[in-house]
């Protein structure tokens, strides 16, 4: 999977010259890996915790 950027900084120029990205380091996966499973965890766990707390309160 490839991100593509335009150069525009040229303001005269007629061709658009495309950058390719470099590919993710480890450790940079390792990161988003966790960072989704830190959201995952969240919303999982997030209506459980407002029930518990509608349940306090009505209780």
């Amino acid at each position: 999977m490839a991100v593509r950027m335009f150069d525009l900084t040229e303001p005269q120029s007629t061709r658009l010259a495309v950058l390719e990205s470099a590919p993710l380091r480890r450790q940079d996966l390792r990161r988003i890996k966790h960072r989704f499973a830190v959201i995952g965890i969240i919303s999982l766990a997030a209506p459980f915790a407002a029930a518990l707390i509608v349940l306090g309160v009505a209780h």
